[in-house]
Parts: C-alpha cells; structure tokens; sequence
C-alpha cells in the first residue's frame, strides 16, 4: 500500500495555502506527495520545500482522518492511504515547483470551493476547526494581558505589552471613532474633543489595537478591537479609576453607534 501525505498549510490569517496543478492534470490541491524512505512527518515537511519553497514553517499535527483509496496499479501498488498534517506557515517566499502554475492563500469557502480532491476538502474541514480554536485561544490570552510601564507626555504614549516597548505619537484633531491610528507611521491620532481623563485610556486602547492588529495581523474592527477593549478597561480598573471608566464609555458609545456584525463597539 502506498502511503500519501498532504499539508494543509495555514498563515497567520487563517488562510489556507492551496496549489493550482499543471502536471499531468488541472486543479486546485494542496500541498501533497508520497512516502519515501522516511516518516510521513518528514515526507510532508519534505514535499513542502520540494512544491513550494518554504523552509519557515511548524508541523502542528496530524490531522484525524486517513483516507484509504484503491487505484489502478501504480508501481505495484493497488491501494493507498493518505495522511494530512496542519502546518503553520511562518514567513518567507514561495516558489513554486514544475508541477504547478500559481498559488492561492484562501479563506475556508473559497478552499473548499476550488479544491478538486474530496479528501483535500475533507482535511480542509478538520483543520479549520483547530485552526479557528488557536485564533480564539490567542485573543483570549492576549486580552488577559495587561500593559505596564505607561507614560504620555502629551506626544508621545509609551508602554509595554506582549514582551514589547511600544512608542507612538499621538496627534490630537478630529476624529470619527474617538482615536484612530496610521497603517504605515508610528501615530495614533485621538479626537480633539475628548475630556482629559479619557485620553490616556483611549491612547492605550488605539496602541494595544495597532500592535496586535498588525503584529498578529487580526481583524481591526472585531478581533484587535477586543482585545484593546479587554486591555484598555483593565487598565482603568487596576486604578480604580471609576469616574474615567464612565468618562471612557460615554466617549464609545457616542462615537460609536455604529456596529461591526453582531459585536457592539462598547
């Protein structure tokens, strides 16, 4: 029997990793190929590097199912069993081998739209659902965080969280959403409007939502905002500053009427 192995390659995102083959037929597959004197462990890491180059990557595990397929005789073997295993893509280029034209990073839907292998998309579903938990364990541990170490000398926030010294300028004018802050600059800008014992809460929540947004490259609007949530009122509530927090709240709920989804701003 011969023994096949597939990775389903993950990135930060949550996307998946999916391949259009060009070689003896026409489709979308990911990563695979066959056991050869060695583990199926290493063949998958192995044929990772052969079809698309990546060498910074972390095996996370074998995935549940194993799919058993007879087949005309391939070098002598009339079976075969495919195993999958969930791989975490941790940065560096992607070239790909002979054997394919392009590649795709793609949401769940479209993988499983596009995937021509049943049993590529029955992986597909099985590592969805780990790859949803890890996200959802990693916002939890990240909102449970706490900032220390804070300074605002009315330019500049200054901070640590998550292990890193955070520096940002901070720009008061007018904004929507009580604080914004620059994609490409080290700057958050805060609403002009503000009472001063809001300022120092609202600068915190924007810097704590820049960091995680794009160090982890979450959701702003969901994911990173709810985690500066968390973060920005443990804060306020480590100092036992109750009249801020309604201060705080007042300034959310009255910039941010507006709604993300099901998830309310404040």
């Amino acid at each position: 029997m011969r023994i096949m192995v597939a990775a389903v390659v993950f990135d930060q995102r949550g996307r998946f990793l999916i391949l259009k083959r060009k070689l003896h037929w026409h489709g979308w597959e990911f990563v695979k190929g066959h056991v050869e004197k060695e583990t199926a462990r290493q063949a998958v890491l192995r044929e990772i590097k052969e079809e698309t180059g990546i060498r910074n990557d972390m095996l996370i595990t074998k995935l549940p199912p194993e799919i058993f397929y007879r087949h005309e005789n391939i070098h002598g073997h009339t079976s075969s069993v495919q195993k999958a295993f969930l791989v975490e893509y941790l940065g560096g280029k992607i070239k790909l081998s002979f054997e394919h034209s392009t590649y795709k990073w793609a949401d769940k839907k479209t993988a499983e739209r596009l995937l021509t292998h049943r049993s590529h998309k029955i992986f597909l579903r099985y590592a969805y659902k780990i790859v949803k938990e890890r996200k959802k364990i990693l916002i939890e541990t990240l909102s449970k965080k706490h900032v220390r170490h804070v300074s605002f000398n009315g330019k500049v926030i200054s901070l640590t969280y998550d292990g890193k010294r955070l520096h940002y300028k901070a720009v008061r004018r007018k904004v929507r959403d009580v604080g914004i802050w620059s994609k490409d600059k080290p700057v958050i800008y805060y609403d002009r409007n503000l009472g001063d014992p809001a300022v120092l809460p609202i600068l915190i929540h924007e810097a704590v939502e820049k960091y995680v947004a794009q160090s982890y490259d979450l959701d702003v609007d969901t994911e990173a905002h709810k985690i500066a949530q968390a973060v920005e009122k443990e804060f306020i509530a480590d100092r036992k500053w109750i009249a801020v927090q309604k201060v705080v709240t007042r300034a959310w709920v009255k910039t941010n009427k507006r709604k993300v989804g099901k998830t309310k701003f404040y």
